[in-house]
């Protein structure tokens, strides 16, 4: 007999969000690119509407507190492009707005002429924190542990050299699965993925959420965006098919998403549901997530 777990109030707060950035002004990236006039656009939404912009680590330190993080919002930048630099960069002095600039390390040392040089990373380092995106920016799931623990040492070794005190990682391309996780979990105390969801008491800090920002994105509706609260979340994949997806929700049924497959709503009993989709993942990077209403959580599938 399975028995409820979910004897949790229901919250009238809102969550807490991270958002996330990386080129700025950039057409020919449009994957990845924010035009200005939009990040303006945002930025006014949020300055009009009681919005308070923090450090990520504050947000996350006062929603593990159980304050409520409704009306406030972190930023984040992935890649430490040359873009944000010249485009992003001036706005966020502007309207006096934190962030933290995750560097991808060997851009910057190797003067790859798309990334900010170390010059430019100090200057922006007075009015943001600087935290770690990998050295080489690999996909970490391709990599042997060995070689996962070197890319990150590499790129500590250089950072702290410079003076930066490193307590954050954000996964490149914000790709990871459960061996990745626990190699990374003893380097640090904060880690960041690219799945969507919002900011409460029961954030995990070594798998925090980020909704990324690309496009014409209207905030407002990013903001509606709440946690889900799953327990037992499990994706079961043999030889690159979705087997089995599982979990306990609050609800009497869920909305699952697989990439490329599309949503499907499913059942529960007692809160617990089981989906069967016998699925051959079609890309390398996939997303598999539970949704109920605006209340979201998400996990990175890649092939093996």
């Amino acid at each position: 007999m399975r028995i409820i777990f979910f004897l949790l109030p229901l919250f009238l707060w809102g969550d807490g969000h991270i958002f996330l950035y990386h080129r700025f002004d950039d057409p020919k990236h449009s994957y990845t690119n924010t035009d200005t006039k939009v990040l303006i656009r945002q930025f006014e939404y949020l300055k009009k509407n009681g919005y308070k912009v923090v450090n990520s680590k504050e947000l996350l330190k006062r929603a593990k507190n159980g304050e409520n993080v409704d009306k406030l919002v972190a930023f984040h930048i992935d890649d430490s492009f040359k873009s944000f630099y010249q485009n992003g960069f001036p706005i966020f002095k502007k309207y006096n707005y934190p962030f933290t600039l995750f560097v991808y390390v060997e851009g910057s040392d190797r003067h790859f002429g798309d990334f900010m040089n170390w010059k430019q990373i100090r200057e922006v380092s007075k009015y943001g924190d600087i935290q770690c995106h990998s050295y080489s920016h690999p996909h970490l799931t391709k990599l042997t542990d060995l070689e996962i623990i070197s890319d990150t040492q590499k790129a500590l070794d250089i950072l702290r050299s410079k003076a930066y005190k490193i307590d954050s990682y954000a996964y490149p391309y914000g790709e990871y699965n459960d061996r990745v996780k626990k190699i990374l979990l003893p380097l640090f105390k904060y880690i960041y993925n690219q799945n969507e969801g919002g900011i409460d008491s029961t954030v995990d800090l070594k798998d925090v959420p980020r909704i990324a920002l690309t496009g014409d994105v209207k905030i407002a509706s990013r903001l509606k965006i709440k946690n889900l609260k799953v327990k037992d979340f499990k994706v079961i994949v043999k030889n690159n098919t979705i087997n089995k997806i599982s979990g306990y929700v609050p609800y009497k049924k869920i909305e699952v998403y697989i990439t490329k497959l599309g949503w499907k709503w499913i059942k529960t009993k007692n809160g617990y549901f089981e989906y069967y989709p016998n699925f051959k993942l079609k890309k390398f990077r996939n997303r598999v997530i539970l949704k109920y209403n605006n209340e979201i959580s998400a996990k990175m599938v890649t092939k093996i």
